[in-house]
């Protein structure tokens, strides 16, 4: 579902509440730019023999999330139905806008950088940047919210500080006005014909210097006056100060400032909800409809909701999943958060304590091989897993611009879709298997090797090349599912398969029937459901996150 920015806010509380119920979040991220160290350059390492540190990948990464923007955000929310036998999928794919929000001014100033091999790609797949601009969802992070706190509140600080404007001498069209509106305010003050006095205004408009001096005038010699800016500054009014009316007035301000900001958050009401964040912000109104009359859809009962929603938020435990996400952690701590810590040791705290639980499918499909050696996209090895019925993962109805064999590759949505199928059924394979208990590393399968090239075959995981030796095509045949098919063993199968998924690949099932028809098809399955979330199988996937440039492959989230 792609959604523009009204519709986002429209339907916010709808996603949270899928948030909410969530068995888990996908997320994946498409990017202006990937990489900031350019051959040749002072900080070129292409001819190092020896592989960066963590900490100099990092700061790679980090500067890529520093330099450039997400373009992207693709969520799929995966829900597991037990009544019915299947994971249903709400994938959601969300452009994101640096701009500030529709008709909405707060003082945002941003550097927007965009690397030319990242748009060629991108443009190659399709994607349409034009959209990012015209209909992007905006964001906010943190500490941009924070600083635009700072500066709302000291400008208000500075109206009541601002030094006075000195009138020279020889100036005498300003000191003419000055007098005059002087002795304006001093006639009305001792007869007062009505609850305010006017400024100027009666033959042309005030000027920013001649407002300025009504200003400091009445600052300065009728401290029990304000003076007010009327019709875009045309004339200033002066009026007795209302102890209740400037309390309201600021409260009104705040509310004002505080409106700006939740519109302007935008996609950071979503990271919010995966993180446990603070959704107090969020205005009822967005979610108001006029025509409806139950209480609960009334602008009191759905600031209840979302007073609801927060606290279920806050204590739910998010199980987050992305594809090789090393570096979109990265982006989204930047784009949500603010500016990221310098050590990698810190930037590892952080992520773990805004998601305790993340899993790394490039980890999940690659433990124990060598890595390098293996094709590990997520289209790679996707691919093969697909001949697996159990578990079920469907496509919402609601959900129709993707299918199982159909969607928009490198569009992030559809990769967030992708990855939920992967991590259901990688992970049940996995875990039926049983090869978990007791973790298998490359070396201890080579002398395998030959017996182990035809299962690798048959499973159709791909190597990084076709002709290299035997020995080293086993690193895939620890990714073969069990219960997988080959073209001739599911030939009936996979009739019956397309019978129920490629001719509606988007729409749940309806009945138990659908099921019956897959067991009398003769599908063998995995295990129907994922692991728990706290069964010993996720200790050895969970919080590990694949990054293969470094020696060791890996980046350790650490445990609390």
């Amino acid at each position: 579902m792609d959604l523009c920015q009204n519709e986002f806010r429209r339907q916010l509380l709808d996603i949270l509440d899928q948030i909410s119920e969530a068995t888990f979040v996908t997320i994946d991220l498409e990017m202006s730019g990937i990489a900031t160290r350019h051959k040749n350059s002072s900080n070129d390492r292409s001819l190092d023999l020896a592989k960066p540190t963590l900490q100099q990948q990092y700061e790679e990464v980090k500067s890529a999330a520093e330099t450039y923007q997400v373009l992207q955000m693709g969520i799929t929310i995966v829900k597991e139905e037990r009544e019915k036998d299947f994971y249903i999928a709400r994938p959601y794919n969300f452009n994101v806008s640096p701009l500030s929000s529709s008709g909405i001014d707060i003082g945002l100033q941003r550097i927007i950088r965009f690397s030319s091999s990242a748009c060629d790609f991108l443009l190659k797949n399709g994607f349409d940047f034009g959209k990012v601009f015209r209909a992007g969802i905006p964001y906010l992070s943190r500490d941009e919210e924070a600083e635009l706190t700072l500066e709302n509140n000291q400008r208000a600080e500075r109206t009541s500080k601002i030094p006075d404007l000195l009138i020279k001498a020889e100036d005498t069209p300003a000191l003419e006005f000055y007098n005059n509106a002087r002795q304006t305010i001093k006639n009305w003050v001792e007869k007062p014909k009505q609850n305010f006095v006017n400024i100027g205004g009666e033959t042309e408009k005030l000027s920013g210097f001649q407002r300025r001096l009504v200003y400091q005038l009445v600052r300065n010699e009728f401290p029990d006056l304000r003076a007010f800016s009327r019709c875009d500054g045309d004339f200033m009014q002066v009026e007795k100060i209302n102890i209740e009316r400037e309390a309201e007035y600021k409260v009104s301000r705040l509310q004002k400032f505080n409106t700006k900001i939740a519109k302007q958050k935008g996609l950071g009401w979503i990271f919010e909800a995966l993180c446990g964040g603070d959704l107090s912000g969020i205005d009822p109104l967005w979610s108001y409809n006029l025509e409806d009359t139950e209480p609960e859809k009334q602008p009191d009962g759905i600031a209840l909701r979302i007073k609801n929603l927060n606290t279920k938020l806050r204590s739910k435990n998010h199980v987050i999943v992305g594809h090789n996400i090393f570096m979109d952690l990265a982006f989204l701590y930047k784009t949500f958060v603010g500016s990221l810590p310098l050590l990698v040791e810190d930037f590892q705290d952080s992520i773990h304590n805004i998601f305790p639980s993340i899993i790394d499918t490039k980890y999940l499909a690659t433990h124990g091989l060598e890595s390098t050696t293996t094709r590990s996209s997520l289209k790679d090895l996707l691919d093969p897993l697909r001949k697996i019925q159990n578990p079920l993962i469907l496509l919402h109805q609601d959900h129709r611009a993707y299918g199982s064999n159909f969607g928009r590759d490198h569009e992030a949505g559809y990769d967030s879709w992708m990855t939920a199928e992967l991590f259901v059924k990688l992970s049940a394979s996995l875990c039926s298997s049983n090869e978990w208990t007791s973790p298998i590393v490359a070396s201890e399968s080579r002398s395998q090797a030959n017996c182990e090239t035809s299962r690798l075959n048959s499973a159709g995981f791909p190597s990084s090349d076709n002709n290299e030796p035997s020995s080293h095509k086993t690193t895939g045949s620890l990714l073969r599912p069990k219960n997988t098919l080959t073209a001739q063993e599911s030939s009936t199968g996979s009739e019956a398969h397309n019978t129920l998924v490629s001719s509606n690949p988007y729409a749940i099932l309806e009945d138990v029937e659908d099921q019956e028809r897959l067991s009398e098809a003769g599908q063998i399955s995995c295990n129907q459901w994922l692991p728990e979330f706290t069964c010993d199988f996720w200790k050895i996937y969970s919080n590990k996150l694949r990054v293969n440039a470094i020696e060791s492959g890996i980046c350790d989230l650490p445990s609390r």
